[in-house]
């Protein structure tokens, strides 16, 4: 799953010649140097606390590359110069990324070319392997994936463009409307169960809280419940997600399901077998297709969006 997870997260900045590089790094280099000794003059770089130790980073940032952060940024407001097609592509940012750059994938090369010819003065990158690279061109901030909870990221990538107090707001908002409707959601689930399914190519994964889909909201939000086996392990414990065969299925999912599929994945071996169409939700009409691209973030915006359709799916089933 690993390497399935990096391909989604970033297309391939692994390697590069020596050729490129050096020539990436000459001109990172100068342009470190003369805004290094204008920011030093002006008293405009601080030191901040990274998953890679202490780094000097502008005060104020102005052209930020990010091969995976982005709605954290959107959120406060902040607009990155470049960022990864993998972040551009969640359907719930499309009305914030106008002028926003494509990082060029076709080849590690173009990649890197890219990036140092934006000139930035920041780049936040989940990719470690790619630190030293990135590096060389701007000062960059490692964030390690999985390492501090949703709101923790969020607060820290606020901290790095000096937009904390925007990024407190938005959380006090987001918890706000969940706290607002989390009474009336629990009165429409009642004691029923709640469950994350989705389909890649010829296997099945069920998640709980910690793995993105919208999972934070129902279970640790709203403080809906999963089916047992999900609660003990993947809510209530730290398993991120569980790979399932069909025939476990029935265990794994509730009187509730949202159902994902991966792009250009045939689930044809799911949704055609008796196991799924006798399923109580199935029959009941009490499963919430998501697009898979969408659900797979968990940027404040998206969250926003997620909640936004999950009170739309629990709302109807109540009038229906």
């Amino acid at each position: 799953m690993k390497h399935l997870k990096r391909t989604l997260i970033l297309c391939g900045v692994t390697m590069i010649t020596a050729g490129v590089f050096a020539g990436c790094a000459d001109r990172a280099s100068a342009k470190e140097s003369k805004a290094g000794e204008t920011q030093e003059a002006d008293g405009k770089m601080r030191t901040v606390q990274t998953d890679k130790g202490e780094v000097e980073i502008p005060e104020d940032p102005e052209v930020i590359f990010t091969d995976y952060y982005l709605g954290e940024f959107l959120a406060v407001g902040v607009k990155p110069a470049v960022a990864s097609p993998y972040s551009l592509s969640n359907p719930f940012l499309e009305d914030y990324v106008e002028g926003i750059r494509e990082m060029d994938v076709n080849s590690a090369e173009s990649s890197l070319e890219m990036i140092a010819q934006e000139q930035p003065d920041l780049i936040v990158t989940i990719t470690e392997a790619d630190y030293e690279k990135y590096s060389q061109i701007a000062p960059t901030v490692y964030i390690q994936d999985g390492k501090r909870t949703d709101e923790e990221l969020f607060l820290y990538i606020g901290d790095l463009v000096g937009k904390e107090q925007e990024a407190e707001e938005y959380l006090e908002d987001f918890r706000q409307r969940a706290e607002d409707t989390r009474e009336e959601i629990q009165g429409i689930v009642g004691d029923r169960t709640v469950s994350v399914v989705e389909v890649w190519p010829q296997q099945i994964y069920t998640m709980g809280s910690h793995f993105a889909r919208g999972g934070s909201i129902l279970y640790d939000l709203w403080g809906l419940k999963a089916p047992q086996k999900v609660q003990e392990e993947m809510v209530d414990g730290d398993t991120a997600y569980e790979v399932v065969s069909l025939e476990a299925l029935p265990e794994y999912t509730g009187d509730f399901i949202l159902y994902g599929v991966l792009a250009d994945t045939d689930s044809a071996f799911v949704e055609d077998s008796q196991i799924w169409n006798n399923l109580e939700a199935v029959k009941e009409g009490r499963v919430l297709p998501y697009e898979q691209v969408a659900f797979m973030h968990r940027d404040p915006i998206t969250l926003n969006g997620q909640m936004d359709i999950f009170l739309e799916f629990f709302r109807e089933l109540e009038e229906a």
